[in-house]
């Protein structure tokens, strides 16, 4: 199947923000981030913080991953981020990238990573960067396969364990 990355409408990227932002509450109580009762309203909060005009918010391209045949395969955010080390040289840093569950392990994530690839080039960006939680082994090895290494690793240990 030969994915496409196409530009995320209003009703797809309201789809894309609310199972997003219960994803991202959901992997924050995972890693004892935050406590389960606040989870929702502090992911909601973020996100409101960082797009403060949603679809629109400056800098921040949505696309989906879809094919003539299927509508929606999964979601990319990307957002131009500036570097403190290397403030003349913008990247753009992959927010969000989603394989709906019952097309992971196809070799979607691979593909649509592709055309991620390209993309960034197209808006003219020389490096992509991204976060992973450190209990996501499955998209930590996929990251790692598609040529991302290790820049940062922050690590914690709680002591009342």
């Amino acid at each position: 199947m030969q994915l496409q990355l196409q530009v995320m409408t209003k009703q797809q990227f309201n789809e894309f923000l609310r199972s997003q932002i219960h994803e991202y509450a959901q992997q924050k109580v995972a890693n004892k981030l935050w406590h389960p009762d606040q989870a929702q309203q502090r992911a909601a909060e973020d996100f409101q913080m960082l797009l403060p005009q949603g679809l629109d918010t400056y800098h921040n391209y949505f696309y989906v991953l879809c094919s003539k045949s299927q509508p929606i395969y999964g979601y990319v955010w990307l957002a131009e981020v500036v570097d403190g080390d290397q403030p003349d040289e913008p990247y753009l840093f992959i927010n969000d990238y989603a394989i709906l569950p019952k097309y992971q392990n196809q070799g979607y994530g691979q593909q649509g990573l592709q055309l991620v690839f390209e993309q960034a080039k197209k808006l003219g960006y020389q490096h992509l960067g991204l976060h992973v939680f450190g209990k996501n082994q499955i998209a930590q090895h996929l990251y790692q396969k598609m040529g991302f290494i290790p820049t940062d690793i922050v690590m914690k240990k709680s002591l009342s364990d």
